[in-house]
């Protein structure tokens, strides 16, 4: 798992523009996506330290969903471990194991 994105089309290194440099692509849907996993994680962020526990672990998976990132785990096992679910130990020993 790594944060660097990739165009779906032809892998090449996305640089954050609408039109994939090497292929042509359109890069807009995955844009929007990478924006929303973004938000997610920011009021997920948001709400562990407002002490809402239960809405940051559903963001956190929200996120998780549209975007497998290193970032987005260890969010994920916080938002876990925040609301008391043993099944973040799995989580954290996967993310360890990836970097």
């Amino acid at each position: 798992m790594t944060d660097a994105r990739r165009c779906p089309a032809c892998r090449a290194p996305w640089r954050a523009v609408a039109t994939c440099p090497r292929c042509g692509a359109d890069l807009a849907p995955v844009m929007r996506l990478a924006v929303r996993a973004w938000a997610l994680r920011e009021a997920a962020r948001a709400a562990l330290l407002s002490g809402g526990a239960a809405q940051a672990l559903a963001m956190a998976r929200a996120a998780y969903a549209l975007e497998q990132t290193p970032r987005a785990q260890r969010l994920l096992a916080l938002a876990l471990i925040a609301n008391g679910n043993a099944g973040a130990r799995a989580l954290i020993a996967e993310a360890a194991a990836t970097q």
